[in-house]
């Protein structure tokens, strides 16, 4: 059996994150992975608006429409995300945390929580999910910017978050391993793509080259595996005759759902809710 793992670039431009998240998905077909790269700089991505119309109580977001304000590429990327069973998500550090638009991104995975009670809530549910950041200083905001991925993972996907556990082929030391955490400052040339390797340093040994791509390469195996562990587990569990329970949505007050919206359907016997929800109106 196979998973499919699903690697994010962050950046709005093809430099470094790009070619980290690269290495992560090489590292992860050698472990026998199917992989697809996604970088936003090559997609839109607008910032959610807040008008709550991927609500369940308000009109409810759907495969077909996830927002109703922006026709942009999120319904795509989320549709991804759903055929992922890892995803690796990589970031620049920008001001201690990920870039505008891969938050833009994460904001716009809203309806697939709980509280939004949306057709999609728990739709993307058991994810492993690991991150990459990198910065031109050594502690230059990684951990933070990391922070933010696993936040994202555990509010919208309900995922399981790895870190960068050192394999055989790339031993300790390798730069972290809480993640694909990686820097330029020895990089003679730290803004383009390939900044991050050894073969562009200007210190002898290349040391911060090298543990950048063993952290960016044992990140992309640590997610390969556990997502591996995690789809055979929950499908032996399956067979045992383990029933995987639906997500309990919020309960919006009666005067709040607005007529045609998914929970007055619902609630009135129009709609059918997934299985993988449990609706109370």
């Amino acid at each position: 059996m196979k998973v499919k793992v699903l690697g994010i670039s962050g950046s709005p431009r093809h430099g470094n994150t790009d070619t980290l998240v690269k290495e992560a998905l090489q590292a992860a077909r050698e472990l026998g992975a199917e992989t697809i790269f996604l970088p936003l700089a090559d997609l839109r991505v607008e910032p959610c608006q807040g008008c709550y119309q991927c609500y369940g109580f308000y009109r409810g977001a759907t495969w077909e429409r996830i927002c109703y304000i922006h026709e942009d590429d999120v319904s795509y990327i989320y549709r991804q995300i759903q055929e992922a069973d890892g995803i690796v998500i990589g970031s620049p550090v920008y001001a201690f945390d990920v870039t505008a638009k891969l938050k833009a991104l994460m904001e716009r995975g809203t309806p697939f929580c709980q509280y939004a009670a949306s057709p999609l809530s728990g739709a993307i549910r058991y994810k492993v999910v690991g991150g990459i950041a990198v910065a031109f200083e050594r502690r230059g905001g990684q951990e933070s910017a990391l922070g933010s991925i696993w936040r994202w993972a555990v509010a919208v996907c309900a995922g399981l978050v790895v870190g960068a556990s050192p394999f055989p082929a790339d031993p300790p030391p390798q730069g972290s391993i809480i993640g694909g955490l990686a820097d330029t400052c020895d990089s003679q040339r730290p803004l383009e793509d390939k900044g991050v390797t050894r073969h562009v340093s200007r210190t002898r040994p290349p040391t911060s080259g090298v543990f950048n791509m063993r952290a960016a390469r044992n990140l992309g195996r640590s997610v390969a595996q556990a997502a591996l562990v995690l789809k055979r587990g929950m499908e032996a569990l399956q067979k045992e005759g383990y029933h995987f329970p639906p997500l309990p949505l919020v309960v919006y007050p009666e005067q709040q759902i607005r007529e045609g919206s998914y929970l007055d359907r619902v609630r009135k016997g129009e709609a059918d809710p997934p299985p993988y929800q449990l609706v109370k109106v």
